[in-house]
């Protein structure tokens, strides 16, 4: 069990890093990614 979850945990890891790379994680820098994607309500 512990091998799987380090895999687990590795895999995140590098899904993370292609979406939203080697920067720090902080609600402005999730929520301007995310809403640049979304198409704007006019």
């Amino acid at each position: 069990m512990k091998k799987w979850f380090k895999n687990f945990l590795k895999k995140l890891e590098e899904v993370n890093q292609k979406n939203f790379g080697s920067k720090r994680l902080d609600c402005c820098n999730v929520n301007q990614k995310s809403s640049q994607s979304k198409p704007s309500k006019q």
